[in-house]
């Protein structure tokens, strides 16, 4: 099951700014909040990926009881709560509580020094 990441209350809109480009760690995530949305924003090689911070196990954010959620290959985002896995590169589950489900994508583009949601 994956919900739109606009099905979400209090989604921000189109357009929004997320972050600057320079803050998102060359090898990590940034998790980031836009009035009180929760966020994750990485590079997954030259692209720029975004995803709804909610576990759709249980609906909390990845990062609740550890920072470093993704994997140290880079391949995959790791739930902190009930160690769900999802693929970093669409967000599909693929091993625990992750199976079966998938987080919500946010479409994301790179606008001058900024990342915003596309629209």
């Amino acid at each position: 099951m994956m919900l739109d990441w606009t099905d979400f209350p209090d989604a921000p809109q189109s357009g929004a700014k997320l972050c600057d480009a320079v803050d998102v760690p060359d090898a990590g995530v940034l998790s980031v909040l836009i009035d009180d949305f929760p966020v994750l924003v990485m590079f997954a090689g030259s692209a720029v990926r975004a995803f709804v911070n909610a576990c759709p196990h249980q609906f909390l954010p990845l990062d609740l009881r550890a920072g470093e959620i993704l994997s140290v290959d880079g391949q995959h985002l790791l739930c902190s709560n009930h160690t769900a896995m999802f693929r970093a590169s669409d967000g599909l589950g693929v091993a625990g509580e992750g199976l079966g489900c998938a987080l919500s994508a946010i479409p994301v583009e790179i606008r001058g020094a900024g990342i915003f949601i596309q629209g």
